[in-house]
């Protein structure tokens, strides 16, 4: 073998090398981290940031309120987190509802025109309160939303203190998104 041969053949198998580390590269996912103005007084659980993770596996949202407390005295507050995985139909998709206090159940249903509809869903998804960090974690799995290229969130709390007066905080205001954010 001549040296520009061998050479050319050293190339050859570094470019392959290279090209195979490249696409066994573990897959990143986009992310997102958006603060709210404190705009709701009347709540503990105003809505202070969305942080999103659209992953491999799965889409998660959390959400950072001013004071999420395990128990209340004032009442039920609860959580929808809107997924909208298609840029060609308004609105979104899913919707993971649940409580803000400890033991409240949640649930992921479909949406239509912004309202929950059918029963729900039973693909993989959860919820994790952790008070002690102000912080409400929602998982839901990319195969629930049909494996989107892109994906936002809007999010919406509701304080039950005075049920004559419920509290309504939407993030960035009534069904405002987060920006898309592709998946990895």
């Amino acid at each position: 073998m001549t040296t520009f041969s061998a050479l050319r053949h050293a190339t050859v198998v570094a470019t392959a090398l290279l090209s195979g580390l490249a696409v066994a590269a573990p897959a990143v996912a986009e992310r997102g981290a958006y603060p709210d103005p404190a705009d709701t007084q009347a709540s503990l659980t105003d809505i202070r940031e969305v942080r999103v993770a659209h992953g491999a596996e799965r889409v998660t949202v959390a959400v950072g309120f001013t004071d999420l407390r395990a128990t209340s005295d004032g009442g039920p507050s609860g959580l929808t987190v809107f997924l909208d995985a298609n840029p060609d139909r308004r609105g979104p998709e899913l919707a993971l509802v649940t409580g803000l206090q400890e033991g409240t159940d949640y649930q992921l249903l479909r949406v239509r025109r912004w309202k929950l509809v059918g029963e729900p869903l039973t693909c993989d998804h959860s919820v994790r309160l952790r008070p002690a960090r102000d912080l409400a974690r929602v998982r839901v799995a990319r195969s629930c939303l049909r494996d989107p290229e892109r994906i936002r969130v809007a999010v919406r709390m509701v304080d039950q203190y005075d049920g004559s007066h419920p509290v309504t905080d939407w993030f960035r205001g009534p069904r405002r998104y987060t920006p898309w954010l592709s998946g990895a």
